[in-house]
């Protein structure tokens, strides 16, 4: 199937660099999974820098597992080879070091971060657990719908807030803004950044509208806007598209970008009806209650935009892209179906369609939530990215990698 045509800027050329090639940069960790999270972040930093790690991992005799689990739960490839095996077959090695622990002190700012956090669900909720005891961070306030539900993790009263205004008005360095209403999140953006204040956005709805107004803005005040977590959860999405075109010009980006309509997909093609394959994607986790957006192509849509941002110097509107809607008619779509979005600058279109991808393994055999992109540039090349576009874990490292990456920049 095939998008509907218009016309799109075109790309200008970056500076060269290497990427999944023998001569791409490898990072050698030398790793304490004592404290497992830390670990496995160190690793997942450099995987979105677009280099090859060797993990050597301390703490026990398992320390090697359990940074492999803590990595798998992410998203992250790994492999343990063995003697005399080779160390850079997989984008991660991971390697056993001494038993003993390996102290290695993380730098202390001379303040915590002062941070506000939009939203306390399956992703804000995620991160409030990393910042609670993190003495390089201090939470401010927390905006909820509800200060009164329960919540999990449990957050102090004090902090709990359901007026936006007041949440701004604490003063934070930084607002992580993780809530699910795109105009809600949208106008708590706009007015951080025109304070002056950092934000980490996982929002794609709200990102993905107007990035380029938003960018704008960010500069105007010297604030800084980071959104890695609004395209492909865990997975180097917006990283791998910024390599590519710092390589050359992008000519064409293709991705499976929602991973509720690849769960669904994955159903389907073995015989699960529609709705039953929508309630499933729902008991996981990955499907919202009203599933529209992600049924729709909107969602899509939203992270494609936000692609197009990285790739070319004007971007386009979610609006301009053609969308094919997921519904039962899909079950009866010959072959292996995914959900691709695509931008084609040869052929001047953009669209989320559902397309038979027989032959196509990079595509072909996703899991369920993974997400996967496949940028060419104008002189071949092909740089690609896979892993978790869903859920908590991942979704909450890549927002945590964007926080520490402030506290670094």
């Amino acid at each position: 199937m095939t998008a509907a045509s218009l016309p799109l800027p075109r790309p200008v050329a970056g500076a060269d660099t290497t990427v999944h090639a023998p001569d791409e940069p490898v990072a050698l960790l030398q790793l304490d999974v004592a404290d497992v999270a830390e670990a496995a972040s160190a690793v997942y930093r450099e995987v979105r820098r677009g280099r090859r790690v060797v993990a050597v991992a301390s703490g026990g005799a398992d320390a090697s597992t359990r940074l492999a689990e803590a990595l798998d739960a992410i998203g992250v490839t790994t492999a343990r080879p063995g003697p005399g095996q080779a160390l850079l077959d997989a984008p991660v090695s991971i390697v056993a070091g001494p038993d003993i622990t390996v102290a290695h002190p993380r730098p202390k700012p001379e303040r915590p971060l002062r941070v506000a956090l939009a939203g306390c669900g399956v992703v804000g909720g995620g991160v409030l657990s990393r910042l609670s005891g993190d003495d390089r961070f201090e939470v401010v306030g927390v905006l909820v719908r509800d200060p009164k539900k329960p919540r999990d993790p449990a957050v102090s009263e004090s902090l709990l807030l359901a007026d936006p205004a007041a949440l701004l008005a604490r003063e934070p360095d930084v607002l992580v803004e993780a809530i699910s209403d795109a105009s809600t999140g949208l106008a708590l953006i706009r007015a951080a950044l025109s304070r002056g204040i950092d934000v980490v956005s996982a929002n794609k709805q709200a990102v993905g509208g107007d990035l380029a107004a938003l960018t704008a803005l960010a500069e105007a005040h010297d604030a800084r806007l980071l959104y890695s977590a609004s395209v492909g959860g865990g997975s180097p999405l917006i990283e791998t598209v910024r390599r590519a075109r710092k390589h050359a010009p992008v000519v064409r980006i293709e991705a499976v970008l929602n991973g509720t309509c690849n769960f669904i997909l994955n159903r389907l093609a073995v015989g699960v009806a529609f709705d039953d394959a929508l309630i499933a994607a729902r008991d996981a986790g990955f499907a919202e209650e009203d599933p529209t957006a992600d049924l729709s192509g909107l969602d899509a849509a939203a992270k494609l935009a936000i692609l197009a941002h990285e790739a070319l110097d004007d971007g386009i509107s979610p609006e301009r892209i053609a969308r094919e809607a997921l519904s039962a008619d899909a079950a009866h779509l010959p072959g292996r179906v995914r959900q691709i979005s695509r931008l084609d600058l040869r052929t001047d279109s953009a669209g989320v369609a559902l397309t038979n991808v027989d032959g196509d393994a990079f595509f072909a055999d996703l899991p369920d939530e993974g997400n996967a992109l496949r940028v060419t540039t104008g002189d071949g090349r092909v740089f690609t990215a896979r892993g978790r576009g869903a859920g908590r874990i991942p979704t909450t490292e890549s927002v945590w990698a964007d926080l520490t990456d402030l506290l670094d920049a």
